[in-house]
Parts: C-alpha cells; sequence; structure tokens
C-alpha cells in the first residue's frame, strides 16, 4: 500500500509539474517546503493536500511578486531621490561658494553695489538650499511631531504677506505675484508649517509659470465643507499659476514620496520630488487637506488648495485679533510685481 502510494505521488507531481513548471523556476525555496509538507502527510488525504499545496504555491508566488515589485519601485525611487538630492544640493552650494570666492579674491576691486550683490545672491542660494534641506528633514520629523505640535491663531494675510516679502527677489522680479485675501480670516495652524507649504508652493508656481505671468494667492472661508461632512469652518488658501498644467493622470500621485513628472525628469526643471509630499504631511499634521486642480493644458495652468482649521469671526473680533494686521487691505507695493487686495 505504501509503495502504490508513493507511485501515486510521483506521478501526480510529474503531472502537477508538467502542469505548472513555472513555480520551480520562480519559486524553488517555496515549492520545496511545500512538497515537504506533503510527503509528512502521505498517509493522510493525498489528492486534498496536493490541491492545497497548489493553491499555496500560486497564492505564496503572488504574494512574493508583489512584494519584490514594490521593493524594487521604492529603491528606484530612492535611487533617483538621491541622484536628484545631489544635483539640488550642488546648485545653491556651487553659487554660495562662487560669489564668496569672489568676494574673498576680488573684494578690494569691487564695487559696493556689487559686493551687496554677490552677497544677496549668496543668501539667497543659502535660502534656497535651506528649503531643500527642510523638506528632506520634514520626512523623517513630521510623524514624531504630530503628537506635540504646537498651533497657535495666525492671521492669513500677514503670514501669506510676510513669506512673499520674504521669498526670492529675483523670482518676485520675474512673476506678477498677486494676493487677494480677506483681513479678517484667521486659521489655527503651525506658524512654521504654515509658512513652509507657502513657500513650497511659490517655488513651484515660479518653476513651471512662464515669466511675466501672474501667480494669485488668495483665501476664502470654505463653506461648502462646513455642509457636508465637517463640523466647523475651514479656510481654504489657494495658490494660482497659469503654467503648463498637470496631466489628469498624473494627479492622483503628485503627492506621493518621491514623486516627479517624466516630463521633469526628462526637461529643465529642477526639483528632489518631496516638495508636495512635505506639505501634504504638514497640512493633514495641521487638521487639513491639500489637492490640485488642473485640466493639464498649457496655459490654464494649475491650482494648489488647501485648508487650515478656522477661528470663528467672532472671537477674532472679542480677542482683538483684527488689530494685529498692520496693513491696509488696498494694494500695498511689496515689491514691484506684487499686488495686495483684501476685505
Amino acid at each position: 500500500m505504501f509503495i502504490f502510494l508513493c507511485i501515486l505521488f510521483v506521478f501526480l507531481l510529474i503531472f502537477y509539474l508538467l502542469a505548472d513548471i513555472n513555480i520551480f523556476q520562480s519559486m524553488q525555496f517555496v515549492s520545496f517546503v511545500g512538497i515537504g509538507s506533503f510527503v509528512l502527510l502521505i498517509e493522510g488525504l493525498l489528492v486534498g493536500s496536493l490541491r492545497e499545496l497548489i493553491d499555496l504555491s500560486d497564492e505564496t508566488r503572488q504574494q512574493v511578486a508583489s512584494l519584490y515589485e514594490q521593493q524594487r519601485e521604492l529603491s528606484q525611487m530612492k535611487d533617483q531621490f538621491i541622484l536628484n538630492v545631489n544635483h539640488e544640493l550642488r546648485t545653491p552650494l556651487t553659487a554660495v561658494y562662487g560669489y564668496l570666492e569672489l568676494l574673498l579674491e576680488y573684494n578690494e576691486q569691487l564695487e559696493p553695489s556689487m559686493r551687496a550683490t554677490f552677497l544677496k545672491n549668496a543668501m539667497y542660494s543659502s535660502e534656497e538650499l535651506q528649503l531643500l534641506v527642510n523638506n528632506v528633514l520634514d520626512t523623517i520629523q513630521i510623524g514624531n511631531e504630530k503628537e506635540h505640535l504646537y498651533v497657535e491663531e495666525l492671521p492669513v494675510a500677514d503670514v501669506v504677506y510676510e513669506v512673499i516679502e520674504h521669498f526670492d527677489p529675483r523670482r518676485k522680479q520675474e512673476y506678477a505675484i498677486q494676493m487677494d485675501i480677506p483681513s479678517h480670516l484667521v486659521v489655527r495652524a503651525n506658524a512654521q508649517y504654515f509658512r513652509q507649504v507657502l513657500r513650497n508652493l511659490l517655488s513651484n508656481a515660479t518653476k513651471y509659470a512662464a515669466h511675466d505671468t501672474p501667480i494669485i494667492v488668495s483665501a476664502v472661508l470654505h463653506g461648502a465643507l462646513v455642509q457636508r461632512d465637517h463640523p466647523s469652518p475651514e479656510i481654504c488658501i489657494s495658490v494660482k499659476d497659469f503654467g503648463p498644467g498637470i496631466p489628469p493622470e498624473n494627479i492622483s500621485s503628485l503627492f506621493g514620496q518621491f514623486v516627479r513628472l517624466q516630463r521633469d525628469i526628462s526637461g529643465k526643471v529642477r526639483g528632489t520630488g518631496l516638495g508636495l509630499y512635505v506639505s501634504k504631511q504638514l497640512i493633514e499634521a495641521m487638521g487639513g487637506k491639500i489637492w490640485v486642480e488642473s485640466t493639464g493644458v498649457a496655459g490654464e495652468g494649475s491650482t494648489f488648495r488647501f485648508t487650515l482649521p478656522c477661528v470663528p469671526h467672532s472671537r477674532v473680533v472679542a480677542k482683538g485679533a483684527a488689530n494685529h494686521f498692520t496693513r491696509e487691505p488696498s494694494v500695498v507695493p511689496v515689491s514691484n510685481e506684487l499686488h495686495v487686495s483684501g476685505e
């Protein structure tokens, strides 16, 4: 009886191998484990055990193949990220080093105005480097800081005005940055996170939009969210550009880690694929949401929007928050190309 069972086992095993020989090519270790278990159960239900072996092997092979593909994609993204960061770090570092070297070597021969220009350019490059380093570090730190995140009541117009005021002067000269924010809007947010998200979005807009086109930063009370599924009102801040736009098929993955559009990888637009990912993490840590709207049509551009919890207007007035504004809501010349308006 035992010999008969052994012969039957060999026959069924050969049939199985002929039907699915690939299992030994790609999953030898897993198949062997299954066969070992099968031999141990040889005095049990032979056919049933064989079917279980086949099912287990197929399922395991699919799981391992899926995990392998995920690891391969992650490895490729990390490799691309390292290359991007290497390039992004070199560019501002080279500029800083170059200007400082010129100052050190030709300081006495340079006119005061030229020395000031070199110092400003070195400072702008160092700020660009700082933003990059912050984005890289934030990918590690955000998760640890969520539970202890400090938030405060911040007038939206003040924060946006400050960010634009300290934005790269060269870019402000190349674009018509407009600000349209009612003066009474106040959010509960972390000031550092709020500023960094704005800097990331403005930096993105200036990378893609054509020179002399407007970039509009606006804010409204997002009442539609209250009517749907939000128990308290939120303020929606938007950054609108008129660049090439984003293909609709790429929007769903845009806020992923290390994600860059194929046109950017092969084009001249620099980046690490971290800015939008970090912005999403920062906004969600503050209890908001971030998304993008774009048709992908060149010239129509993109609108990045994010929400933050709103401080009710009655509380703002009662606490005197309206007095925090030192600017009138009319047009204020932050630079030659900045226009501020409000209500």
